[in-house]
């Protein structure tokens, strides 16, 4: 299992139902099971070959409901619902047509719009924290209720890289470190240097 999904699978909680959307080889599901986290657990992938190897891993009969369709929805219904390693706009499709007491989230891109529509639809952001497994990541837990109080004092700053700006992550910080050298070398457009001002305002809580 890899850092990410170690990481994931650490934010994972006892639940009474469970599905991992987009499960791919199945590792987080495979998690949930050898602990007993949930005692209904689905493995659910659009892919008919990345479902199957999730099957191989942990086998027709372990007592797992493979689902092959789409997160928006195979997620109904269930008390926890995790997704990793998929864009965020689709992550972002799928918070909207369900309702859990709890996501878990690693999205790939768009981590923004993937807070922004937790919080819109009252999910609490509870952790949120960058780390580094060869590239940069983003794990995110929200349970139901209070996200749009949360959202009313939601700066852009965390918005674009994360609720606890205050906690210190070295993997954040290098992270904002490498994007602002980036962003540096670009033409100086308005967008740019926007762009430029929440990086540094991101960085200076972080370098407090």
């Amino acid at each position: 299992m890899t850092g990410r999904l170690g990481a994931v699978c650490a934010l994972i909680e006892k639940t009474q139902s469970f599905i991992d959307v987009g499960c791919d080889h199945g590792y987080t599901v495979q998690y949930v099971l050898n602990n007993n986290l949930a005692e209904k657990i689905t493995a659910c992938d659009i892919s008919a070959p990345s479902l199957a190897k999730a099957k191989a891993l942990l086998g027709e009969n372990c007592g797992v409901k493979f689902v092959c369709a789409d997160g928006k929805i195979a997620a109904k219904g269930h008390d926890t619902v995790l997704i990793s390693g998929m864009g965020g706009i689709e992550i972002s499709s799928i918070i909207k047509c369900c309702s859990p007491k709890t996501f878990i989230l690693s999205p790939q891109s768009h981590v923004r719009e993937v807070r922004k529509t937790l919080l819109e639809n009252d999910y609490r952001i509870t952790f949120d924290k960058a780390m580094r497994d060869g590239k940069y990541y983003d794990v995110i837990k929200a349970t139901f209720g209070g996200g749009k109080e949360m959202l009313e004092n939601a700066s852009e700053p965390r918005l674009e890289y994360g609720m606890f700006l205050d906690e210190k992550n070295d993997a954040l910080i290098s992270k904002l470190v490498a994007l602002k050298k980036a962003v540096e070398s670009y033409p100086p457009t308005a967008e740019n240097l926007r762009k430029l001002e929440i990086i540094e305002e991101a960085l200076s809580w972080q370098l407090r």
